[in-house]
């Protein structure tokens, strides 16, 4: 894990001026593990700085929350002043929406975007009744309907070189949520503390992120007791590609934590490196387990992973019929993974490890 050390040196390597003409101030916060973002209790609510996870030393935005005056939004990621607790927002990513949930703030839930891959019973309720709008689609939302909704803010995902249209000319503040960008699992998972300081229920949020913390790190205490640490391979080719989690991510720290050996550990980037069959072959070939995840309404086996493309049956994990499946159209990967990692590290340990007897939220053998 990323202790708090290893953050203080990254902030510090941050303080230089960035591409926006401001600059990452890492100085003060409150947050022990997270990367990408200072947070700041203050008298009258709170500051937070994002920093850019793409360029190194920038800023990606600065934010003041307070109780105390509402102004007027443009949208200027060098500062910004927003009126909190907020109460009503439009969320564009499905794991942010069930945090609210669980936090005891569905009711700012105003719309979200992309309903048919939200699992959350709270939510899916509300979009029947009428509570909560349906936005479209996440890249290219409803511009009317959010509109028509007139949220406090809108919750949106940040991605490399690119804005956000006609989001930015609404006059509603736009929240860059880049908690998926961070490299470890609690850091993550610690984004929970900003969130819930927008809607006023920052001590939910803490509470939580402290359970969260003591039962992942509770379980690594028991992962590094183990003696064998399994080579595991990731996902499959997409077309030409075969996009893998570089080993600087969450998912690659969180397979080190379960007492396992990524096989692309080296490659330090945060993010998905697309690569060619044949580099994975050479790296993979005699890798000892296979993680997939499945997101077509049939379940996966052996069979059609070798009809959809017979070099895979080359894979040791695929000999030795060691490959682990996530539905995600059934269990609530996405939404729980984010913030949980608890959750997905016992899974891992429970596959890496079959003597810890851990119980599987997500994964289960691939169908014969």
């Amino acid at each position: 894990m990323i202790k708090r050390s290893t953050i203080l040196l990254t902030f510090a390597a941050l303080l230089a001026a960035c591409s926006n003409g401001a600059r990452f101030n890492a100085t003060g916060g409150i947050m022990e593990y997270s990367s990408h973002i200072v947070l700041e209790d203050t008298p009258q609510g709170f500051d937070a700085q994002i920093a850019n996870p793409w360029k190194k030393n920038t800023l990606l935005h600065s934010y003041t929350f307070t109780t105390q005056e509402s102004t007027d939004y443009s949208f200027n990621r060098n500062s910004n002043k927003i009126h909190v607790p907020l109460q009503r927002i439009v969320v564009m990513t499905n794991s942010l929406a069930h945090l609210m949930v669980e936090l005891g703030a569905a009711d700012c839930i105003a719309g979200v975007c992309e309903p048919e891959y939200i699992a959350d019973t709270v939510i899916r309720v509300r979009l029947a009744n009428g509570t909560i709008a349906d936005c479209g689609n996440s890249m290219y939302p409803t511009i009317e309907k959010i509109m028509e909704l007139k949220p406090d803010a809108i919750m949106v995902s940040p991605f490399e070189e690119t804005g956000y249209g006609q989001l930015e000319k609404l006059g509603i503040p736009l929240l860059e949520c880049a908690d998926y960008m961070e490299t470890s699992p609690l850091a993550r998972a610690e984004w929970m503390r900003f969130y819930g300081r927008l809607f006023g229920v920052g001590s939910n949020a803490d509470t939580l992120f402290q359970q969260v913390r003591s039962n992942y790190l509770n379980l690594c205490e028991t992962a590094a007791k183990t003696t064998v640490r399994p080579r595991v391979m990731l996902d499959t080719k997409s077309g030409s590609a075969w996009y893998v989690a570089g080993g600087g991510s969450t998912i690659g720290q969180m397979i080190s934590d379960a007492g396992g050996e990524y096989i692309f550990a080296d490659n330090k980037n945060s993010g998905s490196v697309p690569l060619s069959f044949e580099t994975v072959f050479e790296k993979a070939q005699d890798a000892d387990v296979w993680l997939l995840k499945n997101s077509s309404a049939s379940p996966l086996t052996y069979r059609m992973l070798e009809s959809d493309f017979k070099q895979y049956s080359s894979f040791k994990p695929f000999k030795d019929r060691n490959i682990w499946v996530c539905d995600v159209n059934q269990v609530p990967y996405f939404e729980l993974s984010a913030f949980h990692p608890e959750m997905l590290l016992a899974d891992f340990m429970a596959i890496f490890h079959k003597e810890l007897s851990h119980a599987r939220t997500f994964y289960h053998p691939l169908d014969r």
